[in-house]
Order: structure tokens, then C-alpha cells, then sequence
């Protein structure tokens, strides 16, 4: 996996990172904050991912959220303030597709570190408001590593058995 470019709104700090982390309340998993300080968001490459039980099979990752002050729409904070009281409270956003759902890592618990694919589509609860639950969130992988190494290409994924359910 590649990114089209490294650090394309600059680097970020050990610094920066931690008042996020305060800002929010959170604490990143090592493996994260490792990644932010190394490619602080971008387009990789290749960039789809096999999303096991979702009803779409798979997906074309967008672009990672960084730490800086440039492009709001690819801030980090931006993201955690759009999906705020949307997406449950143990995951963060730190990735979007191009139709409006994220790709978000657990923070927290027996979540932590683990990334899961969050379906905009089925948020709702039904009185016109949104729902904080599980049944809209597809376990991906187990760690950050094991999904950048899962991305493919669309040619790779159409080699692929459909895989099941993960939670």
C-alpha cells in the first residue's frame, strides 16, 4: 500500500496528537498515532476493502483524516465533530468513502485498535433521529496493519470468496 502523497497538509507532532487526544477525551492506540505521525492522511493506494456481512460487500476508502489546520473536510477533529452522537462513542472516524461512511478504529475497551466500517445508511432509529448501537458497524479488521496490508484493487477483491459476518 502507497499513499498518493505523504503528509499532503504537513506533518503532524507527538504534541499536536496529544492535544487532540485532550481536546477529545480519548486516548489513540499506539499503532494510530504511529500512522498519523508518519502520513498524517492522504489516498492510498490501493484502496478497496472487503467489509464481511455488509450488504455491499466492499468499499473504496476516500482519504484518512489528518491533524493540521488546512482542508477542514480532511480534519480529524472535523470528522469526530461530524460524527459525534452518530457513531459509538468507542470508535472514531479516521477514514471516509466517497458515500458519506467512515471507516473508524475502537479507542477504548475490547474495541481498541480494531477497525470497523460504519454504514451512514442505516443510522436512523426509525423516530427521525439517530441511533449510537452495533447494527450499522462491520468489524474489518483487528488492527490498522491487517487493514492497510488487506487493501486491494477492485480486480483482487473480484478474485475473492465473499467472506461472512465478523463482529
Amino acid at each position: 500500500m502507497q499513499f498518493d502523497r505523504v503528509n499532503p497538509y504537513g506533518a503532524t507532532s507527538p504534541e499536536a496528537i496529544a492535544e487532540f487526544e485532550a481536546r477529545r477525551g480519548v486516548l489513540l492506540p499506539a499503532e494510530y498515532k504511529a500512522f498519523l505521525l508518519k502520513s498524517n492522511g492522504g489516498r492510498p493506494t490501493p484502496d478497496v476493502f472487503e467489509v464481511p456481512g455488509w450488504h455491499g460487500r466492499s468499499n473504496e476508502l476516500d482519504f484518512f483524516y489528518g491533524i493540521h489546520e488546512a482542508e477542514k473536510v480532511d480534519r480529524l477533529d472535523w470528522a469526530c465533530d461530524v460524527y459525534d452522537e452518530r457513531i459509538p462513542g468507542d470508535l472514531i472516524p479516521i477514514a471516509n468513502d466517497a458515500n458519506g461512511n467512515a471507516i473508524c478504529i475502537g479507542w477504548k475497551g475490547k474495541r481498541a485498535g480494531k477497525i470497523y466500517f460504519w454504514d451512514h445508511e442505516d443510522e436512523l432509529d426509525g423516530h427521525g433521529g439517530f441511533r449510537q448501537d452495533y447494527r450499522n458497524v462491520f468489524l474489518v479488521a483487528d488492527s490498522l496493519q491487517e487493514f492497510l496490508d488487506g487493501l486491494m484493487t477492485s480486480e483482487e477483491l473480484d478474485q475473492r470468496p465473499r467472506a461472512k459476518r465478523r463482529y
